[in-house]
């Protein structure tokens, strides 16, 4: 997706950080109305890297 190497970083797990992270838009929709713009994770990390190259 960035046509860069980018090396994991394996750490101790910090205070405080969840056994495990999971991630549904299905109550933002329901509470806000809310939709993703991308659902695709290709399309996320892309749009992110993206944005990130421009700012």
């Amino acid at each position: 997706m960035t046509g860069k190497e980018i090396p994991p970083v394996i750490s101790e797990k910090r205070p405080g950080d969840p056994a495990c992270v999971v991630a549904c838009s299905v109550k933002a929709n329901q509470e806000l109305g809310w939709e993703p713009k991308y659902t695709n994770l290709d399309d996320i990390i892309r749009t992110a890297w993206d944005w990130y190259k421009n700012i």
